[in-house]
C-alpha cells in the first residue's frame, strides 16, 4: 500500500480544459432510432473532464492552477458557483459562448453513453491561453475532448510550445481517432505520460488488436509512459524498455462509472507530483477511481481524510 502521509505536492500542476453541466439520467437501455422510452432523472451536477480532475485534486490537497474557461451564461454561472465551493479561483472567463452541457444515460448495467453539446470550451485563443500562470518544472494535464476541431488550433499549439521543462499529462479520451495523426506525433515526441482505457488503446493501435504488445512498442519508440486502464481488471504501467507492470484494481460495489477515468488521471497526477513511482501513482489513480465509481455521478471525489480511510478498510 502507498504511504498516503506522504501524498504532498512537490510539483506544480496545471489543469487545462472542460468544465460544463452533467444531467444524469437513468434507463433500462439505450433507445433504437425511432424509440420510444422513460428515464428517471438522477441529478444535475457540474463536471467536464478538466473539473473532475481538478476537482478531485484540491479534495486531496493539491492546489492546481485552473487553466478552464467559465462561460457567460447560466451554465457559466454553475461552473462558478462549484468552482467557488472547491476553492478553485477563476482565472478564464469567456465572452463570446456559455459552458457546454452533457447529457449522460446511465443504463442497468452501470455503463454510461453521454451525449454532449458544446459550448466555450472548445474555443482556444492566444489570448485566452496566455492568463495561464506556467510555472517551471510542472505538470499540465489536457483532455483529448479539446484537441479536436479548427476552434482547438490555439491549445494545440500552446501545448507544442510549452517547454522541456513540463510534463504534458494526456487523456486523448474516445476523440483519439478524431484528433489530426500529424499533432499526435508531435505532441507523442514532447514525451508526454499517456494514459488510455481498454477501448481507446485499441483505438491507439492501428491495427485493431488492443493488446499491450502494442502500448509497449509505443513506449519505447517515443520513450514514454504509457498507462492502460482496464476498469476492474487494473491498470498496466508500460514504461521504455521494461516488462509492463500490472497493478490491481480495489474491488467495490459500482454504482455507475461516470468521471472514473477522470479520478483516476488526478490521483496518478498527484502521486507523480509528490514524487512517487509510476506504479504507486497509479495505485492512488485506481484508488481514488474505485471510490468514485462507488457513488453516484461525477460528484464522488474523495479528500484525503476518505482516501485514509478507504486504505484502511482495503489492507490486504
Amino acid at each position: 500500500m502507498v504511504d498516503l502521509s506522504s501524498l504532498l505536492i512537490s510539483r506544480p500542476i496545471i489543469v487545462v480544459g472542460a468544465a460544463f453541466g452533467d444531467v444524469m439520467l437513468g434507463v433500462e437501455q439505450l433507445p433504437y432510432s425511432g424509440g420510444d422510452i422513460t428515464a428517471n432523472e438522477i441529478d444535475r451536477q457540474i463536471g467536464g473532464c478538466a473539473f473532475n480532475v481538478i476537482r478531485a485534486l484540491s479534495r486531496m490537497k493539491f492546489n492546481a492552477i485552473n487553466g478552464i474557461p467559465v462561460g457567460n451564461g447560466s451554465w457559466g454561472q454553475a461552473v462558478e458557483s462549484a468552482m467557488a465551493r472547491e476553492n478553485l479561483p477563476v482565472l478564464l472567463r469567456h465572452d463570446c459562448y456559455d459552458n457546454g452541457w452533457c447529457l449522460a444515460l446511465v443504463e442497468a448495467n452501470k455503463e454510461r453513453t453521454f451525449i454532449t453539446i458544446d459550448g466555450c470550451e472548445q474555443y482556444w485563443s492566444p489570448e485566452l491561453l496566455a492568463q495561464i500562470p506556467t510555472p517551471d518544472n510542472a505538470i499540465v494535464y489536457v483532455s483529448g475532448y479539446e484537441l479536436v476541431g479548427a476552434q482547438s488550433e490555439s491549445l494545440r499549439q500552446w501545448l507544442l510550445s510549452l517547454g522541456d521543462d513540463k510534463t504534458l499529462f494526456v487523456d486523448f479520451g474516445p476523440r483519439l481517432s478524431d484528433i489530426d495523426a500529424t499533432f499526435i506525433h508531435l505532441l507523442l515526441k514532447k514525451k508526454p505520460i499517456l494514459t488510455v482505457n481498454r477501448d481507446e488503446l485499441v483505438l491507439l493501435d492501428s491495427a485493431g488488436a488492443g493488446d499491450l504488445g502494442h502500448a509497449a512498442a509505443i513506449s519505447n519508440h517515443y520513450g514514454i509512459c504509457i498507462i492502460c486502464r482496464f476498469d476492474k481488471d487494473g491498470a498496466t504501467v508500460c514504461l521504455p524498455d521494461s516488462e509492463p507492470t500490472h497493478v490491481a484494481a480495489f474491488q467495490v460495489d459500482v454504482v455507475d462509472t461516470i468521471a472514473a477515468g477522470d479520478s483516476h488521471c488526478a490521483g496518478v497526477i498527484a502521486g507523480i507530483s509528490a514524487g512517487w513511482t509510476y506504479s504507486q501513482a497509479v495505485e492512488l489513480g485506481n484508488m481514488v477511481a474505485a471510490i468514485v465509481v462507488s457513488r453516484a455521478g461525477s460528484n464522488g471525489a474523495p479528500t484525503k481524510a476518505e482516501l485514509l480511510d478507504f486504505q484502511v478498510n482495503n489492507l490486504v
